[in-house]
């Protein structure tokens, strides 16, 4: 029974989340006629996880992370898997870490850590990851190794098995990323590699979907830095894809925030093939877990490269919004709402 017990006392499983919902009035796909709408995830993902950690002892630690959409809408799930955010377990010591499955790619994780506080979110990253072709935000089948900090350095390497008996090229993400962090400032680069899977085999790989994207071959980068001085932060990143095919494509990404008290105030640019993307954002923080955002976004889209003027999270299946709203070339589109925000 003591043994029992000591066991029991070396675990520990947490039940986290956070909840992202409001009213946004959007400017339709015409350009001209506006709609009110009830969205969520606009800055953060509406998300319940469950994780825990052992201690082996000696250093060694195991864990595991299983984490699901909450489409506050109607209480559905994405469409693409109950768990399709995170499933995996994993095995830390002084040498690093080792991650076995479905986790996040480490060109997104990137891209979010390079935007200040007050500018991160769902509009940025979902919005520009999707119209410059690098959105593969999770990786299938993965197995992700992340080093120690080494004089302010950390690296990550993963692999997403293609599955595929026949190939174990087609189908598959090679992905890694470098990260300097020395006080106030962040040097982040990241990479990817998806090798394309014939139509009907790509679920069994790590591509997203059966879909004709992922039956093309596609390199992706994001480069940038990150400086916080005081109560401000800034940042700039530089983004690339090339899918096969196709044309490659580059954007500008910067970024401010600013923070006073229980107040944050934040703005990001982003510039690709002459399309723009600006998110403005105000947030004010209740308590350490609750917030109240206020957004005004606006996106101007020529033909090549399109901006979502705002990103929501839930999926398709069931829809959150009917009518569309989605990025049009040669349209000026605002979104601007107001939203509710709480972790736990």
């Amino acid at each position: 029974a003591l043994a029992a017990t000591s066991a029991f006392a070396q675990a520990s499983v947490t039940i986290y989340g956070q909840f992202d919902a409001g009213i946004y009035n959007i400017k339709k796909a015409n350009g001209v006629n506006t709609a009110t709408v009830y969205g969520d995830g606009s800055t953060f993902s509406p998300i319940l996880g469950f994780k825990g950690t052992e201690d082996m002892g000696g250093g060694l630690k195991a864990g595991f992370d299983l984490q699901t959409d909450v489409q506050s809408n109607n209480g559905g799930e994405n469409q693409n898997g109950q768990f399709r955010r995170q499933a995996n377990a994993s095995l830390a010591g002084k040498f690093g870490e080792v991650k076995l499955g479905l986790t996040t790619n480490p060109i997104i994780a990137t891209n979010g850590a390079l935007m200040p506080t007050g500018a991160n979110g769902n509009s940025v990253s979902t919005s520009t990851s999707s119209a410059l072709g690098y959105a593969d935000f999770y990786t299938k089948n993965a197995v992700t190794y992340t080093t120690p900090a080494f004089m302010g350095l950390t690296g990550q390497v993963q692999r997403g098995m293609s599955n595929n008996i026949e190939s174990q090229s087609a189908g598959s993400v090679t992905a890694y990323s470098l990260a300097y962090v020395n006080g106030p400032l962040e040097v982040r680069y990241a990479a990817q590699d998806r090798k394309a899977a014939a139509i009907g085999a790509a679920n069994s790989g790590a591509n997203p979907s059966t879909d004709a994207a992922a039956a093309k071959d596609k390199d992706s980068s994001v480069f940038g830095a990150k400086y916080t001085i005081g109560q401000w932060s800034v940042a700039a990143a530089r983004l690339q894809s090339e899918t096969a095919g196709t044309a490659k494509v580059s954007g500008n990404q910067i970024g401010a925030a600013y923070t006073t008290g229980a107040w944050t105030l934040g703005s990001a640019l982003t510039t690709s093939q002459g399309s723009k993307l600006n998110v403005n954002q105000v947030r004010y923080a209740l308590s350490k877990r609750t917030n109240l955002i206020g957004v005004y976004n606006m996106a101007d889209n020529k033909a090549v490269v399109k901006f979502n003027p705002i990103a929501f999270n839930t999926g398709s299946s069931p829809a959150t919004i009917t009518d569309t709203y989605a990025a049009t070339a040669s349209k000026k589109q605002t979104a601007i709402g107001l939203g509710l925000t709480h972790s736990f």
